[in-house]
């Protein structure tokens, strides 16, 4: 174990609701439209419903999920791996190898917090960590090391 964190700062807001949010707005608007003035029965009542839903969801949902989950997250660096375990109801456990990950990308944050990412979809992110400076140097020298423990052994000369 090389460290062990959580976030300290839980963001409401995160750029990629820079697209969902305005979207449920508009569903959830469109969906009240229908609603209240074209007074629907039957099948496009219930549907109107369900993208009334879909949009608030959207529209403000997905922020405070992410804020109550990310209150039960916590992170792990080994030798090896990165690790996160997060959720609401359920902890999952997501990993990713260090071996070939990409360099890492400090976002700063508040108060002397930030957001470190690789990149790479699918990949662990430690969101709202103190020290992140502190942190992605010791995940950029855990990279270095889990990569070259990975590289094939240099051969000398060969012999024809």
């Amino acid at each position: 174990m090389l460290w062990a964190g959580e976030p300290v700062q839980r963001p409401l807001y995160v750029a990629a609701d820079g697209v969902t949010a305005p979207a449920g707005l508009v569903l959830t608007a469109a969906a009240l439209w229908f609603l209240l003035v074209k007074a629907p029965s039957g099948a496009a009542m219930a549907a109107a419903v369900v993208v009334l839903v879909i949009g608030l969801y959207g529209a403000v949902g997905r922020s405070v999920v992410r804020y109550l989950a990310l209150g039960r997250t916590t992170y792990a660096l080994t030798d090896s791996r990165i690790i996160a375990r997060s959720g609401l109801f359920r902890q999952k456990e997501r990993a990713s190898e260090l071996a070939g990950l990409p360099a890492p990308v400090l976002k700063p944050g508040p108060s002397r917090t930030g957001t470190i990412s690789f990149g790479g979809p699918g990949t662990v992110t430690l969101m709202g960590i103190g020290e992140p400076k502190r942190v992605r140097d010791l995940l950029t020298k855990a990279i270095d090391e889990a990569t070259a423990r990975q590289a094939p052994p240099e051969s000398g000369s060969s012999a024809a």
